[in-house]
Formats: structure tokens, sequence, C-alpha cells
């Protein structure tokens, strides 16, 4: 069928109008519905942003992605039981070149006092929340051991006496080099007080729902996009990987 200007705007128009109908409806019911107003309203906004990103996103800027990476996506506002918001993943791809747009993930969720197991899900235990406590507690004492040890640094090298311009050259370069690795380490512990709020959000038990397995474009990663980020490195297990991989075969291949 050959699409023409009148049919597209009349498609465009009904599509806004159901959407606005939908979303006024809801807003004068209760609570529940209000809250699921702004949810949509937010998940419009930014499916929106991602269109219109589309044609200019270049997944080879973002970092690499490996079996076990743990990601936290933007997986929408979705119909039903589908996880939906922000969730971390855990990705499944063995290789995933950076060139690749897209990812084969499964949704993560926090293990609550009400949470049932079922035979869908994979139970992780605490292994997310501890490493990333881990790398954060690394990270902090690396950089406080390493700021203690440069500030001496530069705090010998500027009593030093420079009797020739040949030494103050020497001196200046030193302690300028001294105060380069400082602004590192101060990028370092910003990174650390940043991971530090990711874990006061964070539940520490965590399950893999198997049944919920989905391929996303990596414009919906929110986090890590680069080497450098929250969960950078923060990888399960290769115990926990077999889990997931006999209950995908359990629930799929068998």
């Amino acid at each position: 069928m050959e699409l023409n200007d009148e049919s597209i705007l009349k498609n465009k128009n009904e599509a806004i109008s159901k959407i606005n109908e939908y979303l006024d409806a809801c807003f004068l019911l209760d609570k529940k519905h209000k809250k699921k107003v702004n949810l949509l309203s937010y998940w419009l906004k930014d499916y929106m942003s991602y269109i219109e990103q589309e044609e200019s996103f270049d997944s080879s800027k973002l970092k690499k992605y490996s079996r076990g990476d743990i990601i936290k996506v933007n997986l929408g506002f979705n119909i039903g039981n589908e996880e939906g918001g922000l969730h971390y993943c855990v990705v499944l791809d063995k290789k995933n070149a950076k060139s690749y747009s897209t990812l084969t993930v499964v949704p993560l969720s926090s293990l609550k006092d009400s949470t049932k197991l079922n035979k869908t899900s994979v139970l992780l235990g605490n292994e997310i929340y501890t490493n990333l406590y881990k790398k954060n507690k690394t990270l902090m004492s690396e950089c406080s051991a390493k700021t203690t040890m440069l500030d001496q640094e530069i705090s010998e090298l500027e009593k030093l006496t420079a009797n020739t311009e040949e030494d103050k050259i020497i001196k200046n370069y030193r302690i300028a080099n001294a105060r380069k690795e400082v602004n590192k380490l101060e990028e370092k512990l910003v990174l650390a007080r940043k991971i530090d709020k990711e874990l006061s959000q964070m539940k520490k038990g965590t399950i893999a729902l198997i049944n919920q397995i989905t391929t996303i474009s990596k414009q919906r990663i929110f986090n890590p996009k680069k080497d450098f980020d929250i969960l950078s490195g923060l990888k399960l297990s290769d115990e926990k990987m077999k889990l997931i991989d006999e209950k995908i075969k359990k629930l799929y291949l068998n």
C-alpha cells in the first residue's frame, strides 16, 4: 500500500489524540493511575529522544561489553508483567563487537522479603552488591594511599633548593607531574562517591528473570557507557553464569 501525506498525517493525529485521551482519563482516577500517567509520559519523552538520536548513535563509542557484565538498562514502559524502567541486567552475548548495535540480556530484580522464587528465576545472592562494594573499597583505599604519598612528595619538592635554572625546570616539572596525578586521583574519588550512592540505592539480594530474556539496542544502556564508570568491570562469576545457562537450557532447550 502506497502511503501519501494525507494518510500519514491522519495516523499521526489519531495517535496523538489516543495518547492524550488515555493519559487524561487515567489522570482523573486514583493514585495508581496517576503514577502510570507519570511513568508513561516519562517513557514517551525518553523514547522520542532515542528515536531522534537513532541516526547519529554510534555504538563503537561505548565500552565493549562481554558475557557476564552487569549493566543498567532503560527497559521503558512495558505491557503486563514485562519488566520496565531502569533495571540491572546481565549480558549473555559471548562475543559482542563494539560495532554491534544490540545486546542480549537477562533482566535482574531485587530480592525482597516478599519475593517468591519460581521456576523461571535464578537466585544470584549478594554477589553483585558485594563485588561493587569491594570495587569501591579498593578504589577508595588506593586513592587515599596515593594521595597521601603525592601530597608528601609535592611538599618535599617545594622545599628543595633550586640553585640553577636547570634545577628549577626539573623541580617545576616534577611538581607539575605530581599534581597531574593528584587530579587523576580526584576523578577516581568522584567515581567512588558515585558508586557509594549507587550502593545506597541497591538491594543486596538479586534474582535473574530468565523468562524475560530480551535483545536491546545499546542506546538503552544507562551505565556503564565507558571503561571508567560506576558499573565498569562488574561481572557475574562463572558459577552464577552457569546457573543461568542451566536454567535457560531447562526452560527453552529441553
